[in-house]
C-alpha cells in the first residue's frame, strides 16, 4: 500500500507548533525520508501489526547448573553433537513436539498497532520486553504461537518477502570500534538508499542530517569506539547506533531500551524525532524505553505493559492510569504515568484500596485475567478485527527485496569499508609488514651460499616449506578481528543493510590486494637471498602458488570464525587446521610414505598442492651434484663412475648428477602438475569461502532472550531459590532488604574527613574537560552530579576516584586536609559504568574476593565473610548469591549486575563510594531499588557520589546535593538537592509545576542533541560564578578545612595493598582455576589441539622403525611439537588479554591485588592444564609412534617443560604488546625465527656463520629438538629397508666386499651382499648416531648429555617467567612506550 501523504493537517508549520518540535528537527526528518523514497515526494508504506493469543516459549529450564570441563569433555563423544544436528539439520524438515514443554516468556498477548502509533512497552526487568520487541520484529528464534500479522500479511510470509521492513535495536551497542562515526552513518545511508538517488553529494548531506539530528555534528570523525577503545562518549555512542537504524529505514521499527546511557533531555529530543519520523513517514514504532518521563510518555500513543510474560494492559497512553485507578490502585504522589503502571507489576511497590478488585489480585495470572475481562479487551479485539478488514481490502504490499541493494553492489559497498578499517587499523598492518621483512632478510640470509648437493636438496625444500608456513602464520592475529566484529556483522544483516555473506565476500576481496603487497615484500627480499633459480617465469609460479595458498590459509581460518561461538574455539579449530596443512603437505611425509588411514587428507590439502608446485618449480631444470660425500663407495682402489651410486633421490648408478625431474619423481611431484593444482588451490580457495559465506548466513550468535540463571552448586543447593531468567534483563528484587547496618564499631573516628576539590581542571591532550569544579562529598551525604551526554562526568569520578585517569589534573583536591596519597585508592570504591567481572565467578565469590582482599587488615577473615553476607542482604542478592555472573550478553540481568557491581565496591567498606550511572539501563523500578539501597548505605554513614542521567522526580528527591555541569565541562550548581529549583528560579528560570525537576534543570541549562552547539551553559556557568551559593561553597570548603581532625599515625596504613602478596596470589589463582573449570572452551580447546595433533602425529609415524627413513620420521615427529607452539600460543595471548582489562581498569585501580599477584595467579593458574596436557599428548602420540621406552621418563619432562615454556612465552608477548594483533605478528615473528634456526630444517652446516654463532645458541627449540631428537635416536641401529638402500656395481672380477668392504669399513656403512659380483647393495649407517652427526647433535656436537639440552632449555624458560614479570612492570606499571613508531 503505497499513498503520498502530508505530514499532517495545518502543514509542517502547524505540525511543529503542535508538537514542540524545533524546525530543524522537522526538516532533517522529512528530508531523511524524502531521500529513503527515491523522490521528492513522500511515497510510504503504510503496514500496521496486530497480533492475537501470540506466545512465546523458550527451551529448557529456569535455572541450570554450570557446564564444567568434565561435562565438556563427555559431551564431546555424542551429545553436542546430536543437539547442533537437531537444532540446524533436524530442526529444519520436523517439528519439535515437546516445544510446549519450555518456558512461557510471552502468554496469549494481543494488541494493535496502526501505522502511524507509536507503542511505549513497559515492564520490570524480566518482564520479557525484549523478547516481545524481537518477536515482534520478526527477529526472534523461539517458539512462536499465535497470529503475528503485518498489514494483512502473516508474520512467516512477510519475512519472506518484506524483510526490510521490520528493525529492531538492541540495547547493547555493537559498532566496528576504529570506524568513525561519519563513516559508521555514511555506511548506513549507502546500504539503504535507492540507487537513483544514491548520489555521493546527497549521502554526505544527509550524513550532515542525521549527525545535526542526533547533536553528533561535532564527533562526525572521532572512532566510534568501544567498551576498551578510545571513542565517542557512551551516550553518544548510543546515539550513533539510533542514527544507523533510522538512516535504514523500515515501517515496523523496534527499539529496546535505546535512551539508555542518554540524559533526560537527549532521551526526549530522541523520541520528539521518533515521533516526527512516526507521524510523517507513517511508521509503526514500538519502544522500551526505560524511565520514561511524563513528558516522554505523552509522545507515545499506547502502552503494553507486561508483568513476568503476562499482557495485563494494552491501549491508549491516555487510558492506562484511569484503568489501574479503576481497579483500585493508588498511585504515589509525585509518580510519572509510567512510574506508576510498572509499581503495578511489583507486588513491595503497589499500593491498592481495600475491598477492591486490586486487593484481590495476588499474580500476574490475575493481573492478565482482569484486563482479558475488561471492556478495554474487547473494544481492542474489536479493534483488531476493523482493522484487518480494512488492511484486506486495501492493496496489497508487492514484494519486495530483502535488501535494498542487489547483492554485487553490497559486496562493492562493503569493501569500501572493509579498506576504511585496514586504513583505520594499519598500524596492525605496519607490524604484520615490518615482522615480514625481518623475517625475509634474517631467515633467506641463511641460504645465501646453498649448494646443489644432497644435502643442499633437502635444505632446499626446507626453505619451500617454510615460505609457505611463514605466510600462512602471518594470518592467524586476523582471527581476533574477525571473530571481535562478528556481533556487528550480525546486528546490521537483521537490519538489512546487506547479506553477512556480503562482508564474506568483501573481506575475501580485501585480503587479496594485502596479501599480494604482503608477498611482494617476501619475494623481493626472501626469493633473492635464498638464491632460488633466477627464472622469471619460476618467480611468477613461485609468487603465484604463494599467494594463492595463504588465500587459502586466511579463508580457512576465517571460515572457522563463522560457525564458532568463543575466541578459543576460533583457535581451537585453527590449530587442528594447522596441524592437518602442515602435516600433509609433503616435506615432513612424503605423499608416497603416508599412512593410508591418513593419507587421504594430503588430497584436500591445499598445502600439499602449493608445495608440489613450489617443489617442482624450484628443482625442474636444476642438476643436483652427487660429488660432495654422496657418492658411494667414497674411497677405494681404482674407483670408477660406473661403479659408484649417488645416494640423492632420483639418482641413476653410475651417474655424478641427479637430473632435477628426477629428484621431483622420486617423492611422487610433477611439474606436469603446476597449472592443474593452481586450480585446485584456487576451486579449495574458493570452498573455503563459499562454507564461510553459507556459515556467516545460517549461524547466529546473538542471544534471543530466556537464557536461564546459571548456578554454581547443584539444583539441591538452589531447590528453594527463585528469580529464574525470563528475559534479557532477568529479574529485579522481588522483597525488600532489612534494615541491616553496614558500620562496624571498628570505624575510625576520623571517618567525618570530607573529600574536597576547589576550582578543579582536567586537560586531556590540547582539550580541557573540566574547568574550574568546586564541591565536596562527605559522610552521610548522597551527592547526584548531573550533565548532558558527553560533559565529562565520568572524567569528573575518575579524577576524583584516581580510577583510571588519564589526563592533566588542575586545581585543588583534598582528603583528610591533604592531597590524596596512593593509599587513598583502597580506601575508596569506584562502582564503574561498565560492569566488569569474571563472569564465571558467583555473586558471593565476587563479593568475598573484594572483601578478602580489599578491606582493612584489623578485621578477621571471619568478620570479613561475614560482612559479605550483610551487603548480600542488603542489595537483596540472596537468592542469586551462587549464580553466576555471567557475561554481558547472558547471566545476570542489568540491574542486578548493576546491584553486583555496587556490591563488590561496598564489600571493601570503602570511605567514598563513586557510582558511575548506576542506574543506566534500569526501568524506573530498578533505578528506584539502586537509589534506595544507595540512599540506605547514606543514612549509615557512607559518601556516596553518583552521576545519574535520567531521574525521574521521586528518584530525584532522594539525594542531598546537586553537582550540575554544562556540556562543555563547566560547573552550573552545587548545593542542597532542595534548594536547586529556588536558586534557578532567583535567575530566571523558575519551574513550571508537576515538572521533573532535573528535566527541568537540564533542559534549562541547554542539555540535549544540541547541547554542544548552545550557549545556555556558558551563561549559566558565568551565573554560578557570580552567584552567592558559588561564593558560600567556597566558604563552606574552607570551614572544613579547618574543623577536619587529620588522622593519627595509627589510623594511617601506609601499605599499598590490604592483603599480602601471598594472599593476593592464592585467592586471585583460585578464581582464574575455577574460571578455567566453568568456562570450558579455553582450557577444552588446549586439550582438543592436543588430543587431535597427538592422534595425527602418533599414528601417521605409528611404529616408526629404525630405517635411515625412519630416523628421519623420529625426528619429524619430534619436530613437529613445535607446530603447536602458534596455536596453544594464540589461545594464551587471548585469555591473558581480556584478564588484563580486570586487572587495568577495574581490580588493580582499587588496589584489590596488584601486578605481581596478577602475574604470579596468571602463570600458576596455567599449570594444571598444562601438565594434563602433557599427559594428553604423550600418551597418545610417544607409544602408538613406538619411540624408545627408556626414554618416555625423560620425553615427558621435557614435553612438560616445553608445555610451560609455551604458556611463559604467551604471557610475555602479551606484556610485551599493547594489544592482541601485535602481539599475534611478534608472536610469529619468534616462533618462525626460532623454527628456522634450531639446526634441523636448516642443518648446522648450512647454516650462515653469521647466524650460526649466536642466533643457533641463544634459539630455545634448538635445545628442546637437540635434547629429544638424541634421545630418540641415539645408537639405534640402523636396519635398511628396500627403499633406503644404495646400489651399485662392482668392477668385473671382483667381490662387493673386495671392492667396497674397506670403505663401508672405513664409512661405517653396511655392505648387505659383500660375495655377490653383480650389483651391490649398501646401507649407509650403521647406528643413528651418524644421523645425528648431520645435525650437530652427535658426541661431538653442540652438548654431548642429553641432560645438558634439558637444563639450558630450562634457563630459557625461567629466562620467560623474568621477562614476563619484567614488561608487565615496564609497560602495564610504568607505562612504558615500547614501541613509539607505532
Amino acid at each position: 500500500m503505497t499513498v503520498e501523504i502530508e505530514p499532517s493537517s495545518g502543514g509542517p508549520t502547524a505540525y511543529v507548533e503542535r508538537r514542540k518540535i524545533d524546525p530543524e528537527s522537522f526538516k532533517a526528518v522529512s528530508t531523511l525520508l524524502q531521500s529513503q523514497s527515491g523522490s521528492d515526494e513522500l511515497a510510504i508504506k503504510k503496514i500496521g501489526l496486530s497480533f492475537k493469543s501470540l506466545s512465546v516459549t523458550a527451551p529448557g529450564e529456569l535455572t541450570t547448573t554450570v557446564k564444567t570441563l568434565p561435562r565438556a569433555i563427555l559431551n564431546t563423544f555424542g551429545p553436542d553433537q546430536y543437539k547442533f544436528l537437531k537444532s540446524k539439520i533436524f530442526g529444519k524438515f520436523h517439528e519439535d513436539t515437546n516445544r510446549n514443554d519450555g518456558r512461557k516468556l510471552l502468554v496469549d498477548f494481543t494488541g494493535l498497532v496502526k501505522p502511524g502509533e507509536m507503542l511505549l512497552v513497559l515492564g520490570r526487568p524480566g518482564s520479557g520486553c525484549s523478547t516481545f520487541l524481537r518477536t515482534a520484529a520478526n527477529r526472534s528464534t523461539l517458539d512462536i504461537r499465535g497470529d503475528l500479522i503485518y498489514g494483512s500479511t502473516p508474520a512467516p510470509q512477510f519475512e519472506r518477502r518484506h524483510q526490510r521492513e521490520t528493525i529492531y535495536l538492541p540495547e547493547e551497542d555493537r559498532h566496528i570500534a576504529s570506524l568513525s562515526v561519519r563513516q559508521t552513518i555514511r555506511f548506513a545511508l549507502r546500504m539503504s538508499m535507492p540507487t537513483r538517488v544514491r548520489t555521493k553529494q546527497v549521502v554526505e548531506e544527509l550524513t550532515e542530517v542525521i549527525a545535526k539530528l542526533f547533536g553528533l555534528g561535532h564527533a562526525l570523525e572521532t572512532p566510534v569506539g568501544g567498551a576498551f577503545s578510545p571513542g565517542v562518549s557512551g551516550g553518544e555512542r548510543k546515539r550513533v547506533s539510533i542514527a544507523e537504524v533510522l538512516a535504514a529505514g523500515s515501517s515496523i521499527q523496534c527499539f529496546d531500551n535505546s535512551t539508555r546511557g542518554l540524559d533526560s533531555s537527549t532521551a526526549l529530543d530522541f523520541v520528539k524525532a521518533l515521533r516526527v519520523l512516526t507521524d510523517v513517514g507513517q511508521k509503526t514504532t514500538l519502544a522500551t524505553l526505560y524511565q520514561a518521563g511524563e513528558e516522554l510518555y505523552n509522545h507515545f500513543d499506547k502502552v503494553l505493559l507486561i508483568d513476568q510474560g503476562r499482557e495485563v494492559f494494552f491501549g491508549s497512553t491516555t487510558e492506562a492510569r484511569a484503568y489501574f485507578e479503576d481497579l483500585g490502585y493508588i498511585p504515589v504522589p509525585g509518580q510519572t504515568t509510567a512510574e506508576f503502571l510498572v509499581s503495578i507489576t511489583d507486588p513491595t511497590q503497589r499500593r491498592s484500596k481495600p475491598k477492591s478488585h486490586a486487593h484481590d489480585i495476588r499474580s500476574p495470572d490475575d493481573l492478565a485475567a482482569a484486563f482479558r475481562g475488561s471492556d478495554h479487551f474487547k473494544n481492542l479485539d474489536r479493534e483488531i478485527q476493523r482493522y484487518q478488514q480494512f488492511a484486506a481490502a486495501e492493496d496489497k504490499l508487492l514484494p519486495g527485496t530483502a535488501f535494498n541493494l542487489t547483492f554485487p553492489k553490497q559486496i562493492l559497498e562493503c569493501l569500501v569499508r572493509e579498506c576504511q578499517l585496514v586504513t583505520a587499523q594499519r598500524r596492525v598492518y605496519y607490524v604484520k609488514w615490518i615482522t615480514t621483512i625481518i623475517l625475509c632478510l634474517s631467515c633467506g640470509s641463511v641460504y645465501w651460499d646453498i649448494t646443489n648437493t644432497g644435502q643442499g636438496a633437502f635444505t632446499r625444500g626446507g626453505i619451500l616449506f617454510f615460505a609457505l608456513i611463514i605466510n600462512g602464520w602471518l594470518q592467524f592475529p586476523e582471527l581476533f578481528d574477525a571473530h571481535t566484529n562478528r556481533s556487528v556483522l550480525e546486528r546490521q544483516g537483521h537490519l538489512h543493510l546487506y547479506r553477512p555473506s556480503a562482508v564474506a565476500i568483501a573481506r575475501f576481496l580485501v585480503d587479496l590486494p594485502l596479501i599480494a603487497f604482503q608477498h611482494v615484500i617476501f619475494m623481493l627480499a626472501f626469493y633473492f637471498l635464498t638464491r632460488l633459480q633466477l627464472d622469471a617465469g619460476k618467480f611468477f609460479i613461485f609468487f603465484l602458488t604463494l599467494f594463492i595458498s595463504t588465500v587459502n590459509f586466511s579463508n580457512l581460518l576465517r571460515m572457522f570464525a563463522y560457525y564458532v561461538g568463543t575466541l578459543d574455539d576460533c583457535f581451537r579449530y585453527g590449530g587442528f587446521s594447522c596441524t592437518v596443512l602442515l602435516l600433509f603437505a609433503g616435506f615432513l611425509i612424503p605423499a608416497k610414505d603416508m599412512r593410508p588411514y591418513f593419507g587421504w587428507l594430503h588430497w584436500i590439502n591445499p598445502m600439499y598442492y602449493a608445495f608440489e608446485n613450489l617443489f617442482a618449480n624450484e628443482f625442474t631444470d636444476l642438476t643436483l651434484d652427487c660429488s660432495d660425500g654422496n657418492l658411494i663407495p667414497g674411497t677405494g682402489i681404482s674407483i670408477n663412475l660406473a661403479n659408484q651410486a649417488c645416494t640423492i633421490p632420483g639418482a641413476v648408478p653410475g651417474s655424478a648428477n641427479v637430473a632435477g625431474v628426477d629428484y621431483i619423481s622420486a617423492y611422487g611431484f610433477s611439474q606436469s602438475h603446476i597449472w592443474r593444482n593452481i586450480g585446485i588451490m584456487i576451486g579449495i580457495a574458493l570452498a573455503y569461502l563459499l562454507v564461510g559465506a553459507v556459515g556467516s548466513e545460517i549461524m547466529n550468535f546473538a542471544p534471543q532472550g530466556g537464557s536461564p540463571l546459571v548456578f554454581a552448586g547443584s539444583s539441591e543447593r538452589r531447590k528453594d531459590r527463585t528469580g529464574a531468567a525470563l528475559d534479557m534483563e532477568k529479574t529485579a528484587p522481588t522483597t525488600s532488604s532489612s534494615d541491616v547496618s553496614l558500620w562496624s564499631e571498628k570505624r575510625l573516628v576520623t571517618e567525618n574527613a570530607a573529600l574536597t576539590w576547589k576550582n578543579l581542571t582536567v586537560d586531556i591532550g590540547d582539550k580541557q574537560i573540566l574547568k574550574g569544579i568546586t564541591g565536596y562529598v562527605k559522610r552521610g551525604q548522597l551527592t547526584a552530579l548531573c550533565g548532558a551526554s558527553g560533559a565529562g562526568k565520568t572524567t569528573l569520578l575518575s579524577a576524583l576516584s584516581q580510577t583510571n585517569f588519564a589526563g592533566k589534573l588542575g586545581g585543588e583536591v583534598l582528603f583528610h586536609n591533604k592531597p590524596p596519597s596512593a593509599e587513598f585508592k583502597k580506601i575508596t570504591g569506584f562502582a564503574q559504568q561498565m560492569d566488569l567481572h569474571d563472569g564465571t565467578a558467583t555473586v558471593r565469590e565476587a563479593l568475598e574476593f573484594s572483601a578478602l582482599l580489599r578491606q582493612p587488615r584489623h578485621f578477621s577473615k571471619e568478620e570479613k565473610l561475614a560482612y559479605v553476607d550483610t551487603v548480600l542482604e542488603l542489595l537483596d542478592l540472596n537468592k542469586v548469591a551462587d549464580a553466576l555472573i555471567g557475561e554481558v550478553d547472558g547471566g545476570l540481568g542489568v540491574e542486578q549486575m548493576k546491584r553486583v557491581t555496587i556490591g563488590v565496591e561496598l564489600a571493601a567498606r570503602p570511605r567514598i563510594l563513586f557510582a558511575d550511572e548506576p542506574t543506566s539501563g534500569l526501568d524506573s523500578q530498578g533505578a528506584a531499588h539502586i537509589i534506595q539501597y544507595l540512599r540506605k548505605l547514606a543514612h549509615q554513614g557512607q559518601a556516596i557520589i553518583v552521576t545519574v542521567h535520567q531521574p525521574s522526580a521521586l528518584l530525584f528527591s532522594q539525594f542531598d546535593n546537586l553537582l550540575a555541569l554544562s556540556s562543555e565541562g563547566e560547573q552550573l550548581y552545587f548545593g542542597r538537592v532542595d534548594t536547586a529549583l529556588t536558586y534557578f528560579e532567583r535567575n530566571g528560570a523558575p519551574c513550571p509545576s508537576g515538572a521533573n525537576p532535573a528535566e527541568f534543570i537540564l533542559e534549562t541549562v541547554g542539555a540535549g542533541v544540541h547541547a554542544r552547539t548552545s550557549d545556555k551553559g556558558s551563561d549559566w556557568s558565568a551565573k554560578w560564578k557570580a552567584s552567592p551559593e558559588s561564593r558560600s561553597l567556597n566558604d563552606e570548603i574552607e570551614s572544613m578545612k579547618e574543623t577536619t581532625v587529620s588522622p593519627s599515625l595509627d589510623e594511617i596504613d601506609s601499605s599499598e595493598y590490604n592483603a599480602s602478596t601471598l594472599l593476593q596470589t592464592r585467592l586471585l589463582t583460585t578464581r582464574m582455576i575455577k574460571n578455567q573449570w566453568r568456562n570450558t572452551p579455553y582450557v577444552y580447546s588446549k586439550i582438543w589441539v592436543h588430543v587431535i595433533s597427538a592422534i595425527f602425529v602418533g599414528f601417521t609415524f605409528f611404529k616408526v622403525g629404525t630405517s635411515p627413513q625412519d630416523l628421519q620420521n623420529r625426528s619429524f615427529s619430534v619436530y613437529f611439537i613445535l607446530f603447536l607452539c602458534n596455536a596453544i600460543v594464540n589461545v594464551i595471548l587471548a585469555r591473558y588479554f581480556f584478564a588484563s582489562l580486570y586487572w587495568q581498569f577495574r581490580e588493580g585501580p582499587s588496589r584489590t591485588y596488584g601486578w605481581v599477584a596478577f602475574v604470579s595467579a596468571s602463570i600458576i593458574a596455567e599449570l594444571p592444564a598444562a601438565i594434563l596436557v602433557t599427559v594428553v599428548y604423550f600418551l597418545l602420540w610417544y607409544f602408538p609412534s613406538g619411540l624408545p621406552n627408556s626414554e618416555a621418563g625423560y620425553i615427558f619432562l621435557f614435553l612438560l617443560t616445553y608445555e610451560i615454556f609455551q604458556v611463559l612465552l604467551g604471557l610475555f608477548m602479551m606484556a610485551l604488546s599493547p594489544d592482541l594483533g601485535f602481539a599475534g605478528n611478534v608472536l610469529v615473528f619468534i616462533v618462525c625465527t626460532c623454527n628456522w634456526f634450531n639446526g634441523i630444517i636448516v642443518p648446522y652446516d648450512q647454516i650462515q656463520v653469521f647466524w650460526r654463532y649466536w642466533l643457533y645458541y641463544l634459539n630455545p627449540f634448538t635445545y628442546i629438538l637437540g635434547g629429544m631428537v638424541k634421545a630418540v635416536i641415539s645408537n639405534v641401529a640402523i636396519t635398511c629397508s628396500t627403499s633406503d638402500l644404495t646400489h651399485f656395481s662392482p668392477p668385473k672380477g671382483q667381490t662387493c666386499g673386495q671392492y667396497a668392504g674397506p670403505w663401508a669399513a672405513s664409512a661405517s656403512a653396511q655392505l648387505l651382499n659383500p660375495n655377490a659380483t653383480d650389483e651391490c647393495s649398501v646401507c649407509k649407517w650403521t647406528s643413528g648416531n651418524q644421523y645425528l652427526d648431520g645435525f650437530n647433535l652427535g658426541d661431538g656436537g653442540i652438548l654431548v648429555s642429553k641432560w645438558s639440552y634439558w637444563g639450558i632449555f630450562l634457563v630459557f624458560t625461567f629466562t620467560n617467567l623474568g621477562l614476563v614479570y619484567f614488561f608487565t612492570w615496564a609497560t602495564k606499571v610504568k607505562r612504558w612506550k615500547l614501541f613509539y613508531f607505532f
